[in-house]
């Protein structure tokens, strides 16, 4: 069964706040996580692998990009688009 999307951007959050220490006060769905340096190259990284494990897909290297992990919507979206959603 699908990871319902609230659940998902729950998990995310967590991971950004917990693991890759990021403000929580500057998120929300639409915040710029890359452009605004919140997130490099190497959380973006650290964030593909985390979603690998805990949804069970994979990111190919070429998809870690500022298109799909922008901002938490983005990261939804592109996320769904990968379970075939």
């Amino acid at each position: 069964m699908a990871l319902p999307l609230e659940d998902l951007r729950a998990q995310v959050l967590r991971f950004l706040t917990g693991e890759l220490k990021v403000p929580g006060a500057d998120l929300h769905p639409d915040a710029p996580l890359v452009t605004t340096g919140l997130l490099d190259s190497v959380a973006l990284v650290r964030l593909a692998a985390f979603l690998e494990r805990r949804l069970g897909i994979h990111i190919p290297d070429r998809d870690i990009t500022v298109e799909h992990f922008e901002s938490i919507r983005c990261i939804e979206a592109y996320v769904e688009r990968r379970r075939g959603g």
